[in-house]
Parts: structure tokens; C-alpha cells; sequence
């Protein structure tokens, strides 16, 4: 049996602000340069995120060690999609992280189907594949608007399987608590609290700069800031995170700040003062120094705060908890708390209101009281 293919994947600079992921492969880690050209223009071209390339890499890269291992062609890898689905379906995951040794789920295939779907368009509009390659994986049907048609993959995947058969995805108050508690950090401590009180996901929360952060009283402002309505945090879209991490809103957002947060965030600026390279970097949370001699005070991964909030989980005697998790508290709190929903809206940093339906869930206990409320119309005393 022929050795695996030696592959990974790697992030290349562009400018200070710019990046893209790629693939190498090979006895000598070459790139791919059809996965290249494709990701380059997922970047450039259609203006999608570094964190979207990182993540189509990973699976483009999967993709092409299984077909080079077997001797096929992209033609050939194309027409043989759904075997290489049943391998993804059959082979447990062998990364270190949430789910190690599990099967996929479909919500795990879905995200692949979509890299090797739009790697085959990019490689069809370049001509480089055969056109019954796209007759083989994609069917066509009218659009709705009419005139024109509409590329549908004809191997799809549910990517949102129903909560009944999926975790619930809200920590509960309870265990957002315990957790708080296993924290052993002042930073730790204040990271669970913003992404649970401030619903921030994950990419946010280490995107954030030191000037993003306003805790002042209400009625005061800081230079460049008109908002008047007490302590708040900015959300900016910007690029140059040095590990690559993306805050995805469209435009600045501003979020109101709770006392609880603004405090175990000064617990954290008194923290920091000890970690000796912190001073000098912009990021609103940093490495503390390692035991490998790291100094400390660099910007934190995505995954890094993953990571962490899984060890606090276990370290609290919880099930496994994941940065999303805080955020779906958030939304069903505030869902419960009968809060508007363009309020709502606004808060969790929605394009389309309807995407906080998924935290409306509605209790047996509120139905009843609503059956009482009506009910009570129709009897009132006379």
C-alpha cells in the first residue's frame, strides 16, 4: 500500500491586512494550483472572508489527497462525488478537538459539499473541467424570477439538523455560572461574561482592540465616540488579525455593556499589567507567557478560546460547551424576556430578523398562561 499524501494547509499574507489559505501537497509541499487559483478568488475576486478560505482549504485539501491517492483525475473525482461522501460519512475524525473519533454529522458534510461544489463551478468558468462534469454534479431549474436557471448541487446534505435530534444549543444560566466559576483568570472570567452578556461570537470577541472598548459613564464620551449611552463596545469589520480571526458584521455595531462585564474587565486590565508584552499589543485579550517560554501578550486564535471554554466545561463537570453556546443564552433570554424583536435584532447584529427565530422557542408553561389569558375574555364576570 502506497504511503498517504503528506498535505496541509497554510495562511499567506498578502499585506498587512490581507491574507488567503491555500493548500500544499506533495513530497514536497507544493501548491495545488487549481485549489489555489480557487481560494484566491474566493478571497479577492468575491471579496469572502480569510476565515471562509481557511475553512474551504481544509476541506479542498481532504478532497484532493482522497482523489490523488486513488489516481483520479478532477474529471474522474467529480463523477466518483458520492463515493468520496460515503468515505467523509465512514471515516471518524482524527483531529484533536469536538468530536475526535466520531462519525460526521450533516451539519460537519454540508460546509464540505459547499468548498467542492464551488471549487467545480470556479474550475468549469475557467474551462478546465469537462461540461458532464457539471451535468454530473449539479442539476439546473428554472429561477423563481423566471428567464433564467438556477445551478442546484444534486448531492445535498441537511446542514440543520432539528433541535430534537440535534443538543440543545443554549448553555443553560446554570451552567454559564459554573463555568464563570471555573475560571481560574480574570481574563478567562471576562471573555465567558462578554460572549454571554454581549452575545458576541467568538471571531468578535478576539477581533476586539483595546479601542473598541468604552466603559464610560452615561452621558460621557470618549474622542471619536458620540454614543452617550453609557459603557458599549464597537464591533468593526476589519481585517489583519495576525491568526486569522474575522468579525464578519456588516459595518460598526454598537452594544450596550452590563456593570458586571465593565468590572471583570478592569480585573482583567489589572491582570494584564503582568503579562510583560501585553503594553505594546492592540487586541483587547492576549496570551498569557507559556511553558515553553513563550513571553505571552499576542493576539488569541479562535480556537484557542474554543479550546479554553471546552477545558472549562470539563474543569466545571458540564457537558462540552462550545463560544456559540453563550451566544444562544443570550438570544433565548432575551427571546424569553419578551424582547422586541428589532431590538433583538439589533443586539445579536442580525441582517434578517427572522434569524432570531431559532430562540423563540415557546414553554409548556407560557402556553398555558397564554390559554388562561384568553380564556379569561371570554368569562369575565358581568
Amino acid at each position: 500500500m502506497l504511503a498517504p499524501m503528506h498535505a496541509e494547509i497554510v495562511r499567506v499574507p498578502v499585506s498587512d491586512e490581507l491574507a488567503y489559505w491555500t493548500v500544499l501537497a506533495g513530497p514536497t509541499l507544493a501548491v495545488v494550483g487549481d485549489v489555489d487559483d480557487h481560494l484566491r478568488h474566493l478571497r479577492f475576486g468575491r471579496a469572502r472572508e480569510e476565515s471562509t478560505t481557511k475553512t474551504y482549504a481544509g476541506h479542498l485539501k481532504r478532497f484532493h489527497v482522497w482523489a490523488d491517492e486513488r489516481g483520479f483525475s478532477r474529471n474522474e473525482a467529480a463523477f466518483r462525488l458520492p463515493a468520496y461522501v460515503m468515505h467523509l460519512r465512514t471515516t471518524p475524525r482524527a483531529t484533536s478537538g469536538r468530536g475526535h473519533g466520531r462519525l460526521p454529522e450533516d451539519a460537519t458534510l454540508a460546509p464540505a459539499l459547499a468548498a467542492l461544489h464551488g471549487f467545480y463551478l470556479h474550475l468549469a468558468d475557467l474551462g478546465r473541467v469537462e461540461a458532464a462534469v457539471i451535468d454530473a454534479l449539479f442539476t439546473t431549474v428554472p429561477a423563481q424570477s423566471g428567464g433564467t436557471v438556477a445551478v442546484r448541487p444534486r448531492i445535498r446534505v441537511d446542514a440543520r439538523p432539528s433541535h430534537a435530534s440535534a443538543r440543545p444549543p443554549a448553555a443553560t444560566h446554570e451552567e454559564f455560572t459554573k463555568v464563570l466559576e471555573a475560571a481560574e483568570t480574570a481574563r478567562d472570567r471576562c471573555m465567558v461574561a462578554i460572549m454571554a452578556c454581549c452575545a458576541l461570537r467568538v471571531g468578535q470577541l478576539v477581533s476586539l482592540k483595546r479601542e473598541d472598548i468604552h466603559f464610560v459613564p452615561a452621558g460621557r464620551t470618549v474622542p471619536g465616540c458620540s454614543y452617550l449611552q453609557g459603557p458599549h463596545l464597537h464591533l468593526r469589520k476589519r481585517g489583519g488579525h495576525p491568526k486569522g480571526a474575522v468579525n464578519k458584521n456588516r459595518g460598526t455595531v454598537i452594544l450596550p455593556a452590563p456593570s458586571p462585564v465593565e468590572m471583570l474587565y478592569a480585573d482583567w486590565l489589572r491582570e494584564r499589567r503582568t503579562v510583560r508584552r501585553a503594553g505594546a499589543s492592540p487586541w483587547a485579550f492576549v496570551t498569557f507567557p507559556g511553558p515553553t517560554g513563550a513571553p505571552g501578550g499576542e493576539a488569541l486564535s479562535a480556537r484557542r478560546v474554543q479550546d479554553l471554554l471546552a477545558d472549562l466545561s470539563t474543569r466545571a463537570g458540564l457537558r462540552h460547551h462550545h463560544p456559540h453556546m453563550l451566544r444562544h443564552t443570550f438570544g433565548e433570554t432575551a427571546a424569553d424576556l419578551d424582547i422586541a424583536r428589532d431590538v433583538l435584532q439589533r443586539l445579536l447584529g442580525h441582517s434578517d430578523v427572522t434569524s432570531q427565530d431559532v430562540y423563540r422557542t415557546v414553554s409548556d408553561a407560557k402556553t398555558v398562561i397564554a390559554a388562561n389569558a384568553v380564556s379569561d375574555r371570554f368569562f369575565v364576570p358581568s
